[in-house]
């Protein structure tokens, strides 16, 4: 079995692209149905309206035009001032290159290029043959597991096709490849699709870790990048954030350093730590080959999707779909045109109170209602006695019911699958409202997912509930102590 983008990407990549990409594209409707629309309506001078029109709508078609025809001599540019990486300059680079490769069963090696800068950064563009390019300072910052992490993360980028996208929506933006008015479709589509961008990094991030081998060197790449390289902030409050991650809130860990300072990196961090923990991970390092386990069916993968992605991709349809059925409906309810009748058409015959037709005799087959022969009524339907009967279930058969519920919950928790440990708690509670375990267990969730509300209602239920000599209701009650 080889190693696929499937096997690490994270869950939530695919449905987030869709929800983005539609907002993307809802968005450069819109602005265009806005421009023809002034040059239709016509709101002010006729004249001037419609000159007006023709140029915005020029400067908006143009400008993505220019951008993307710009993209190329750029990237000439950019080859022309650094240099490839090689066995015989830069082996370092070209070392780890060649190792990140191998382990994400990428089909070639990329080539890389070093830029002469001193800045610590890494990017990879995507037109034609895909080329990673990494400045001097990030080589000189980096051990080489790091820079194989580095080097990991944009060959992520290059395997799950994010680095073809970035490529045309971002790259125009971040080099400035013509004026900010021009770049106006560049700037809508990068709003709508910076929420991908930000789940297609985290997908990056756990090939890095895949091809680093673990963690660390994706934590202390980060870190080395957030402090600007500097020495003393390289390992800036990873221990508790490596150690801690899998089994802490965010919010518990929102008072680090790092977190203060970088929230955004902060959070990548702990879903690199967490999906490291995972069993996902072992699978992937064992059809790496790191582990001799035979993988054959891949356990759950950690990560929650989320409501937002489906919320967005409802009002998508939602505003997409509504003008379609009003079109439909006002087609199908418009009047029928009224025709007038022509002189060749006959008149029709008005009906005369002196023209009274003759009563028509009933024939001998027709039977004439007759009122003393009413007709019987139906006997009334027998009760069905059958569902009094049904035996009810057993008071064992719930409290069966009832482990199974959260001990399936507690496996949800494990794994990081939050909404469905949430989901089969909530159940639990519905079944026995007044099982302080499920109370208890569904308080934990809350904490895990940030809800704090809700997780304050739950431990107060358990504290009511539970018995007061048992350690559940002494660690609700200093739970609660805690969140005061």
């Amino acid at each position: 079995m080889r190693l696929q983008t499937h096997h690490y990407a994270h869950p939530a990549e695919r449905l987030v692209l869709l929800a983005s990409s539609w907002l993307a594209l809802t968005l450069l409707v819109l602005i265009l149905g806005a421009l023809v629309a002034l040059m239709v309506v016509r709101p002010i001078n006729a004249l001037l309206t419609i000159v007006l029109g023709i140029i915005l709508l020029g400067l908006f078609v143009g400008g993505g035009i220019i951008g993307l025809l710009r993209i190329q001599p750029w990237l000439d540019g950019l080859k022309s001032s650094s240099r490839r990486a090689g066995p015989s300059r830069h082996r370092r680079v070209h070392a780890a290159s060649e190792r990140a490769a191998n382990r994400l069963a990428m089909p070639g090696t990329p080539p890389v290029h070093v830029l002469p800068t001193d800045d610590i950064d890494s990017f990879t563009i995507s037109l034609g043959i895909p080329t990673i390019f990494v400045s001097r300072g990030l080589v000189e910052a980096l051990s080489d597991n790091q820079l194989v992490a580095a080097l990991g993360h944009e060959i992520g980028h290059i395997k799950g096709g994010h680095a073809r996208l970035l490529t045309l929506v971002r790259l125009p933006l971040r080099a400035q490849l013509a004026h900010s008015v021009l770049l106006t479709p560049f700037a809508l589509a990068w709003v709508a699709l910076r929420w991908w961008a930000g789940v297609a990094e985290l997908s990056a991030d756990r090939a890095a870790a895949i091809a680093a081998g673990g963690p660390e060197p994706v934590a202390q790449r980060l870190a080395a990048r957030a402090s600007g390289g500097e020495d003393d902030g390289a390992d800036i409050d990873l221990h508790r954030y490596l150690t801690h991650a899998t089994d802490q809130a965010g919010w518990q860990l929102a008072e680090e350093e790092l977190h203060l300072a970088r929230p955004r990196m902060a959070r990548r961090i702990i879903e690199v730590a967490r999906f490291a923990d995972s069993r996902r991970f072992t699978a992937c390092l064992g059809i790496v080959g790191d582990l001799q386990i035979a993988v054959s069916d891949l356990p759950m993968n950690p990560g929650s999707v989320g409501v937002l992605p489906h919320i967005a991709i409802g009002i998508m349809a939602g505003l997409w779909l509504t003008p379609i059925a009003l079109g439909i409906t006002i087609a199908l309810g418009a009047p029928e045109p009224r025709v007038e009748r022509l002189a060749t058409e006959p008149e029709v015959e008005v009906f005369s109170p002196d023209q009274v037709p003759e009563t028509a005799v009933p024939d001998d087959d027709v039977e004439v209602f007759r009122p003393d022969r009413v007709p019987e009524s139906p006997p009334p339907p027998e009760e069905d006695t059958e569902a009094f009967q049904r035996p009810q279930p057993a008071e064992e058969e719930l409290d069966q019911q009832l482990s199974a519920m959260l001990e399936l919950a507690r496996q949800y928790r494990d794994e990081g699958e939050l909404q469905q440990a949430r989901e089969m708690l909530e159940q639990a509670v519905l079944t026995d409202p007044t099982s302080a375990e499920a109370h208890y267990l569904l308080a934990w969730v809350h904490i895990d997912a940030g809800n704090r509300d809700l997780a304050r209602a739950e431990f107060t239920a358990t504290v009511n509930l539970a018995d007061p000599d048992s350690e559940m209701y002494r660690e609700a009650e200093a739970a609660l102590e805690r969140m005061e």
